[in-house]
């Protein structure tokens, strides 16, 4: 399934996001993708663009387009609902019960800061790929 998001593009905002969201484990709910380009922003959970929503379609892979983007500096998050109850479930452990992914599929042991996370996005655009865990 693909879903793309457009943004006014103008010469200085012309770059194309490829995300290949990979290791969909369930067929349930929905995947949601954020892109932030700064700390601040990953911090205070405030993505520079809307967020997409992508839904599975019997695969392991997904793709989601974000389009019209400045070239620059971003981070990726990738949360999947697997019961659609609109937020991201954890246990009272704080263990997370549904899945989740970021760019640069980091090993983790807790949330990453934006540096470990982040990528350069250049004018002519990337394809990154998101490992859901």
């Amino acid at each position: 399934m693909l879903l793309s998001l457009g943004l006014a593009a103008s010469p200085s905002r012309a770059a194309e996001l490829v995300i290949d969201i990979e290791d969909v484990g369930s067929q349930k709910g929905r995947l949601t993708a954020f892109v932030y380009d700064s700390a601040e922003g990953w911090d205070g959970g405030r993505p520079v663009v809307p967020l997409q929503r992508v839904y599975p379609d019997g695969g392991t892979r997904l793709q989601a387009r974000f389009t019209g983007l400045a070239p620059g500096r971003y981070a990726v998050v990738v949360l999947h609902d697997t019961n659609a109850n609109g937020r991201f479930d954890v246990s009272a452990l704080g263990i997370p019960k549904d899945d989740y992914g970021f760019s640069n599929n980091p090993v983790l042991f807790g949330r990453p800061g934006f540096d470990r996370i982040a990528f350069e996005l250049p004018a002519d655009g990337a394809r990154i790929s998101v490992r859901m865990k």
